[in-house]
C-alpha cells in the first residue's frame, strides 16, 4: 500500500511538471491553454476597426485620383493685361501683350495651418509682385474668409524677390492667424524667387536656414503636458487641485491667447500627409505627437481631461448650473453611434476632398476666438447651457476625438494581443 501511495504521488508530480496542455477542436486545431480569449465585443471592435482601415485606405486613395486644378483661369487672373500666356523651358508663364514681354507667372507654395497652399504669383520685369491670385488652400473656409476680409494678400503686393518675406518684419501678419500668414508669405516668395532666378536671371541670395521657434506657446505646452503627467499619478495627493490649474491654464493659454487646441482637422493634416516643417511648426508636432504617444504607450489621454480648453469651459459651466454626469442610459449606444458616425463622415471628407479644414465641425473657434456662422454659435450656446446641467455633454456625445482615441485604444489592444501570441508560439 506504501509503495503505491509512493507510485501514486510520484505520477501527480510529473503530470504537475508537464507543459501546458493544449486544447483542440476541429475548427481551431490545438491552441496553449493560457492564450487569452477574445470576448465577441472585442471581435466586433476588431473587425469595425478593419473595416474602417479600409474604408478610409479606399477614400485616401479615391481623393488623390480626382485631385485636380486648372490652373490656367488663375494665371490670367494674376496677370490680366496680359492678351497671352507662354510656357517657359523651366515651367513658367510669361505674359505677352502683343510682342511685349510683360513679366512672368508661376504657382509659389508654403505651408498653412490645414497644409500646402499655392498661389499664383506674377512678377514684372524688375522682380517685384503686380498680382496674387490663391490658387488652392486647405484653411477652415471660415477662417480663411477673415483672412481675405482683413487684406493679408494685398499686403504682399509690390514686394521684391530680394525682401526677406519675414513674418513680424518685412511683413504684417493676421493676429491670431500666424500659420495662414506665414504661408501666404512663403508662397510668393518662393515664386518670386523663382522667376528672379530662373527667367530674370538675377541674383538670388539663398534662403537663410530656418530657425526652430520655440516659445511661449510651446513652453505651456509643454508644462500643461508634464503636470497632467505628474497629477495622474496615483501617489500625487492634490489630484483636483492641480486638474483645476491645468485646465484653467489651458483654457485661458491654449483657448483665450493662441485659440490652437487639438482639433479633428489637425489629424486629418497627419492622414493626409501635410506634414509642416517642425521648426515653424513645433507646437503643432508636440500637441499631436504627445497625445498619440500618451495612446499608444500608456493608454491614457492627459489632454481631454486636463488640458483641453473647451473641455475646461465646459466644466466651468457645469460649476455655475451643478452639473452632472448623466449617463442617459436608455440612448447610450444611440449616442455613442452618432458621435462615432460625425468623427467617421469628417475623416472621409477630408480624405475625398484633400482638404482638413472642411472636415472641422468643432465650435472652438467659435468661443474662443468669437469667429463663426449663425449655426455655430447657436450649436455653441446650446452647448454651454446644457454643460451647466450635464458634465462635459459636447467630449461625451459630439467631440470626434474620443472615437478616434478610442479606435487607437483597440488597435493598440489587437497590436499587443497578436504580439504576445506571436511570442507564444515562438516559445512553443
Amino acid at each position: 500500500m506504501q509503495a503505491e501511495a509512493i507510485a501514486k504521488s510520484a505520477v501527480e508530480k510529473s503530470k504537475s511538471t508537464e507543459p501546458t496542455p493544449q486544447r483542440c477542436s476541429r475548427m481551431s486545431g490545438c491552441q496553449p491553454a493560457n492564450k487569452p480569449r477574445v470576448s465577441n465585443k472585442k471581435r466586433k471592435e476588431r473587425h469595425l476597426a478593419a473595416l474602417t482601415i479600409v474604408l478610409l485606405i479606399a477614400v485616401w486613395i479615391l481623393g488623390l485620383y480626382r485631385e485636380s486644378t486648372d490652373i490656367e483661369p488663375y494665371l490670367y487672373q494674376t496677370m490680366p493685361q496680359a492678351q497671352r500666356l507662354e510656357a517657359t523651358a523651366n515651367g513658367n508663364f510669361a505674359g505677352y501683350r502683343g510682342e511685349q514681354l510683360l513679366g512672368y507667372v508661376t504657382i509659389g507654395q508654403g505651408s498653412g495651418y490645414g497644409g500646402p497652399m499655392h498661389l499664383a504669383v506674377a512678377i514684372n520685369l524688375e522682380g517685384s509682385v503686380t498680382g496674387i491670385e490663391v490658387v488652392r488652400h486647405l484653411e477652415t473656409p471660415a477662417w480663411f474668409e477673415r483672412v481675405n476680409r482683413n487684406a493679408l494678400v494685398s499686403r504682399l503686393f509690390d514686394k521684391s524677390y530680394a525682401d526677406p518675406f519675414a513674418l513680424g518684419n518685412d511683413v504684417d501678419g493676421l493676429a491670431g492667424a500666424t500659420y495662414t500668414s506665414r504661408g501666404l508669405a512663403d508662397a510668393v516668395a518662393d515664386a518670386s524667387r523663382r522667376i528672379a532666378a530662373q527667367e530674370l536671371q538675377f541674383r538670388v541670395a539663398p534662403t537663410p536656414a530656418a530657425t526652430v521657434e520655440f516659445g511661449l506657446p510651446e513652453l505651456t505646452l509643454l508644462a500643461l503636458f508634464a503636470l497632467g503627467i505628474i497629477g495622474r499619478r496615483r501617489s500625487f495627493r492634490h489630484t483636483k487641485k492641480m486638474r483645476w490649474l491645468c485646465m484653467l491654464s489651458g483654457m485661458v493659454m491654449l483657448g483665450f491667447v493662441y485659440t490652437n487646441p487639438l482639433t479633428i482637422s489637425m489629424l486629418n493634416k497627419m492622414l493626409l500627409g501635410f506634414w509642416p516643417d517642425w521648426h515653424t511648426h513645433l507646437y503643432w508636432y508636440m500637441l499631436l505627437g504627445g497625445v498619440i504617444f500618451s495612446l499608444t504607450a500608456v493608454n491614457k489621454n492627459p489632454y481631454c481631461e486636463w488640458i483641453c480648453p473647451f473641455g475646461a469651459a465646459q466644466e466651468c459651466m457645469g460649476k455655475v448650473g451643478g452639473a452632472k454626469a448623466h449617463n442617459a442610459r436608455r440612448f447610450q449606444t444611440q449616442l455613442m453611434w452618432l458621435q462615432r458616425s460625425l468623427a467617421l463622415f469628417a475623416v472621409i471628407v477630408a480624405l475625398l476632398y484633400r482638404n482638413p479644414g472642411l472636415s472641422s465641425y468643432e465650435v472652438f473657434g467659435t468661443l474662443f476666438d468669437l469667429e463663426g456662422n449663425v449655426p455655430q454659435f447657436m450649436l455653441l450656446g446650446l452647448v454651454l447651457l446644457v454643460a451647466m446641467f450635464v458634465h462635459r455633454p459636447w467630449c461625451r456625445y459630439l467631440c470626434p476625438i474620443k472615437p478616434i482615441e478610442a479606435f487607437i485604444k483597440v488597435i493598440r489592444s489587437w497590436t499587443k494581443e497578436l504580439w504576445q501570441n506571436l511570442s507564444l508560439k515562438r516559445k512553443a
